[in-house]
């Protein structure tokens, strides 16, 4: 096996095979065994500090007090497992949670922002993901903090929740890629909500590790374009990334132009399906929002034997990820989607497993190629993931994260869902939508618009303790989530993070489900645009793409774009 799983986990993965996985997560109220006595020692210290101060002298004082701060720093930095900072700064770290928890709301109040400001994910947004990460009910009360015309927090839209017709009484969701194609082994897809790509090298195997524990019998996890290692050890569905560098199957070549390129190492693609039979999909990233339209660079300092050995390369060379994949290199655009369709069938053939593609929308016009190929040859991808062009945790030079690609995610899945209705292919290509979705409102806008599933890397991340400090790709986050830095990792712990996954994914799903019970609806994919009040860029709520004034959002529904 090319990826050395961490004991912790594989004890949790014998664990959750033993005694299944609800059995197996960390409830609210667990405490490490060293935990209750380390506490009790340390009030003793305090309590007992005066009284033999008083009988010993006054020097014992201080080194009651001094043992009581060591076994306070110890029980911070090596004990307790609820919070990541404090494991990695130790008391220090508490200043955070001081500021947060006693001054924060009145500072605030007096003096700075509320709980709707701050970017790119506000406060309330990850509150939220906090909340149901940690098994809290999200509730509030004295009314709404939020301007419901402040398109930042209100998701862009109001929920039409229905009165008077009757609602679903059970709700359920789920569906299975590729089930229309014979010598494919459908991929069932079982939540609304999924973690989407994030490779292991941009993670460390502590966070990625986590995800998959996490995810485990609740959604599946994109494993990146780093290779399969981390991302899939716990048994949990797997969507296998295939990136321009096919790193994990993958082999060096020479284009003829004389420069150095990465292809398809087929051998080395199906040793990877066998050692992991559970991906269930393999997914070609065409582009992302994090750096749409360009490669990846990983220094060669980065590239540990560890990474190396998922990636399938030598350690301690720089790897590079060219802007597009060598298979589709092509003298026109619509050369280059067919042999992408060329490429699916034939990723298709060597692995029995749908092939989806992940991209981040640019010209319009390449949606409309890419369908009219599909519906021409009936191939290309069972499953297209549409990434909004807001960036995302992959790290990007700042000028493509703020000012490349066509839009949000919810534009650009509404153009190809209508694209493909009107070709009438629509039934057997799913639809998943990343960017920004971070929350069942988001989700239900996106569903409403053609999504059938959402996929979410930073409420991922905020699930397991990121704090939003957006220093992914400067290899200190302070948090130890996209840092190789192994007191930083320290912080991480696996079995109570793992749980918090569990929790934010099936948290999620019930909201979701929840949400299409008061629209009267038994399935997310249910929802109309006429459940929703959208709004328009003018800041008030209408039909979102049919009474766009300008067309700036989406082509007007009578315009050549939807011609056939």
């Amino acid at each position: 096996m090319s990826y050395r799983i961490s004991k912790i986990t594989s004890k949790l993965v014998d664990l959750y095979t033993a005694k299944g996985k609800a059995n197996v997560l960390t409830p609210p109220e667990y405490k490490p065994a060293l935990q209750r006595p380390t506490e009790v020692l340390i009030l003793l210290a305090i309590v007992l500090a005066i009284p033999i101060g008083i009988w010993w002298g006054w020097v014992w004082t201080l080194y009651c007090l001094l043992a009581a701060a060591v076994l306070f720093g110890i029980n911070d930095i090596f004990i307790q497992d609820d919070h990541t900072i404090i494991r990695i700064y130790g008391p220090l770290g508490r200043l955070r949670y001081v500021f947060e928890n006693v001054f924060r709301d009145k500072y605030l109040q007096y003096f700075n922002e509320t709980n709707t400001d701050g970017r790119p994910i506000p406060k309330i947004v990850r509150d939220y993901i906090y909340q149901k990460a940690k098994g809290i009910k999200a509730l509030t009360s004295f009314g709404t903090e939020l301007d419901i015309y402040d398109e930042e927090n209100t998701a862009y839209t109001r929920i039409l929740h229905t009165n008077f017709s009757s609602h679903s009484e059970t709700t359920s969701y789920g569906f299975e890629v590729g089930a229309h194609r014979s010598n494919v082994k459908p991929f069932l897809v079982r939540n609304s909500i999924n973690i989407s790509a994030m490779s292991y090298g941009a993670l460390n195997y502590k966070a990625a590790e986590t995800l998959s524990l996490g995810a485990r019998e609740v959604g599946y996890v994109n494993t990146g374009e780093g290779g399969c290692g981390p991302h899939a050890i716990a048994g949990n569905d797997t969507v296998l990334q295939l990136g321009t560098g096919k790193f994990g199957a993958g082999k060096d070549v020479t284009l003829p132009n004389g420069r150095h390129s990465r292809a398809l190492d087929e051998a080395l693609l199906k040793e990877t399906i066998k050692e992991y039979p559970n991906i269930g999909m393999v997914q070609l990233k065409i582009s992302q929002g994090a750096k749409p339209g360009i490669g990846g660079h990983l220094p060669g300092a980065k590239v540990t034997p560890e990474i190396a050995a998922v990636r399938k390369v030598e350690p301690w060379k720089t790897l590079i990820s060219p802007p597009q994949h060598v298979e589709l290199m092509a003298a026109t655009s619509k050369e280059g989607v067919q042999k992408l369709m060329d490429f699916c069938q034939h990723i298709r053939s060597v692995t029995a497993l749908p092939v989806g593609i992940k991209i981040c929308v640019g010209k319009l016009s390449e949606i409309d190629l890419l369908v009219a190929a599909m519906k021409t040859t009936g191939e290309g991808p069972d499953m297209i993931q549409i990434d909004g062009a807001d960036g995302g945790t992959g790290a990007g030079p700042n000028m493509f994260v703020n000012y490349v690609g066509y839009g949000g995610a919810v534009e650009t899945l509404a153009y190809l869902h209508r694209s493909l209705v009107v070709a009438g292919i629509r039934d057997h290509v799913y639809i998943s939508a990343s960017g920004r979705l971070l929350t069942p409102a988001h989700a239900a806008y996106a569903f409403a618009y053609g999504a059938d599933t959402i996929e979410t890397a930073r409420a991922a991340m905020l699930a397991i303790g990121c704090i939003q400090a957006l220093k992914c790709h400067t290899n200190h986050c302070p948090t130890g989530i996209t840092t190789n830095n192994k007191w930083r990792m320290h912080g991480i712990n696996i079995p109570e993070k793992s749980t918090r996954i569990h929790k934010y994914l099936t948290g999620f799903h019930s909201d979701m489900l929840e949400i299409t019970r008061i629209l009267g609806h038994s399935d997310p994919r249910d929802i109309k645009p006429e459940d929703l009040r959208n709004m328009t860029n003018k800041k008030y709520f209408s039909s979102h793409f049919e009474e766009d004034p300008f067309g700036m959002v989406m082509p007007a529904p009578d315009s050549e774009h939807w011609q056939r």
